[in-house]
């Protein structure tokens, strides 16, 4: 029988292979376009997971996170001068912080009152960005100079996917190393890991702080990609996309919850032309997936597979 893990290796193998091959494959720039903005939402998705399915923090800031990543990479190449990636380095470091900020302010609280709080957090980062016109354009949006100059929509989707690999494999080196056990044991029981010696006021916070560094990154990565950045990123709608991803790709694992969001992303823009039509089919798979399927389409269908090949296995030859 296949274990889980071996199912997760030869699985992200494979995922690998088919998306270093899509364009070789003939999908159009439309397409290509479309994959690529996947990617950041497979980021986000990802971060989102690492927050609440590992540690049982919710967090509903995670879009105002990545904005605020895009804006201070945004305004540091443009005012102060720095290249590009140390402008992606500072917007990790900047939602990294407010992250870990957000994690210490909120240590007592939980469920509706945590996810209320981060909604509000969310809110204020936007508003400022909104009200402040001089400095961030405001509603219109900031101009942002391109990541790759001259570069392709080629060029950005192996950039955003390789990137979108890197955060992957950071994540699952994080979340198999003593920083998992320290997340999931907080998870599980706060006081059983305080007992158990782990520094549950600090492991919170920096859970938050590394949840909104990714989150950072991605949307850096996405203002120098699409070269103009607004605050509408930072919307409770965004977020509520963010969080859609997550639970229908499978908020439990992190590699489930970005293909979550690389395939709801090709999904909404397959469904363009019903409108607002296709945020009801959002929503409605959305609670469905809920419903039916609480590990998530790629969680149900991993864990079918993994019976079956067990099944294989153990019947007669």
């Amino acid at each position: 029988m296949m274990t889980p893990r071996a199912f997760a290796m030869a699985g992200s193998a494979l995922l690998l292979v088919f998306f270093a091959v899509l364009p070789l494959a003939g999908a159009g720039e439309y397409w290509i376009y479309t994959v690529t903005i996947g990617f950041y939402y497979a980021i986000l998705a990802a971060s989102w997971s690492l927050l609440v399915g590992y540690v049982g923090r919710i967090s509903f800031a995670q879009a105002a996170m990545a904005g605020l990543g895009g804006y201070a990479s945004a305004l540091s190449v443009q005012h102060l001068g720095l290249p590009i990636l140390a402008g992606l380095a500072l917007g990790v470091v900047v939602a990294g912080a407010i992250g870990f900020v957000i994690g210490r302010l909120t240590l007592r609280l939980h469920g509706a009152y945590l996810g209320l709080t981060t909604i509000a957090f969310g809110e204020i980062l936007r508003i400022a960005v909104t009200a402040e016109h001089q400095v961030t354009e405001g509603s219109l949006g900031l101009q942002v100079a391109p990541l790759i100059e001259g570069g392709t929509r080629i060029d950005y989707y192996y950039l955003f996917l390789a990137v979108t690999m890197a955060c992957l494999a950071l994540m699952w080196w994080l979340l198999r190393s003593r920083v998992g056990l320290f997340f999931q044991s907080i998870r599980e029981d706060e006081d059983a890991a305080a007992s158990l010696g782990v520094n549950v006021t600090l492991w919170k916070a920096l859970a938050f702080a590394i949840s909104t560094a990714f989150a950072g990154l991605a949307g850096g990565l996405y203002a120098h990609f699409v070269q103009l950045i607004t605050p509408s990123m930072m919307s409770l709608q965004e977020m509520g996309f963010v969080l859609a991803m997550a639970v229908i790709g499978g908020f439990h694992n992190v590699l489930y919850a970005a293909l979550g969001g690389v395939t709801l992303q090709v999904l909404l823009e397959a469904l363009r032309e019903l409108g607002e039509w296709r945020l009801v089919v959002f929503g409605l798979l959305t609670i469905l997936v809920l419903r039916l399927m609480p590990n998530g389409l790629f969680g149900a269908a991993a864990a079918r597979l993994i019976r079956t090949s067990g099944n294989a296995k153990s019947g007669p030859e």
